[in-house]
């Protein structure tokens, strides 16, 4: 079998979604796909150089692509939309590369950049339907703690009960941004 770099990344992202940072390895990874180690070496250069992929990966799969669509939509109400559309079912990939961030400078480094990213966006979202900067920065670590809280809790807020407190906040997002514009 001929495994792409993406099928290697995405089964990285797999395992670590189901299982830890501990159970990511070579060894766990060519067992599950059914391969050799030099299948892996065929693609990366070590353990470090997969490590670098992944997280790579997962900062394009997980935030910039969605960035990118969110952005085909007009207007800030319909951007924030599909932001929270992409975000349902939340993924327990976050939860675990939190986790994985605590232990691991490198992944810490690209989860603070991910975060930074994401609120970024967000803010930019706001302050696009509301030109007052504090107000959008509030407003964006509001949605962004929203999201990531949510999978923290015990049990997560998940499914309906997620998608209904988006919808709310959508909601009062558009009502806000209505009065803004009259």
């Amino acid at each position: 079998m001929h495994l792409t770099r993406r099928q290697w990344l995405e089964e990285g992202l797999a395992l670590l979604e189901e299982a830890s940072a501990e159970a990511l390895t070579i060894e766990s990874l060519t067992s599950r796909l059914g391969v050799t180690k030099g299948s892996f070496y065929h693609h990366f250069t070590n353990y470090q150089d997969f490590k670098q992929g992944l997280l790579s990966f997962w900062e394009e799969e997980g935030t910039l692509r969605i960035i990118h669509w969110a952005e085909q939509e007009a207007s800030p109400p319909e951007k924030l939309a599909r932001v929270m559309r992409a975000s349902l079912p939340p993924s327990r990939l976050d939860v675990a590369l939190r986790a994985w961030a605590l232990q691991d400078d490198q992944v810490r480094v690209y989860q603070q950049r991910i975060d930074q990213q994401r609120l970024a966006y967000l803010e930019s979202v706001v302050f696009a339907a509301r030109a007052d900067r504090l107000y959008a920065q509030r407003l964006a670590r509001l949605l962004y703690s929203l999201y990531v809280g949510s999978q923290h809790l015990l049990p997560p807020i998940q499914g309906e009960d997620l998608g209904a407190l988006y919808q709310f906040v959508q909601q009062w997002f558009i009502k806000e941004s209505q009065q803004c514009l009259s």
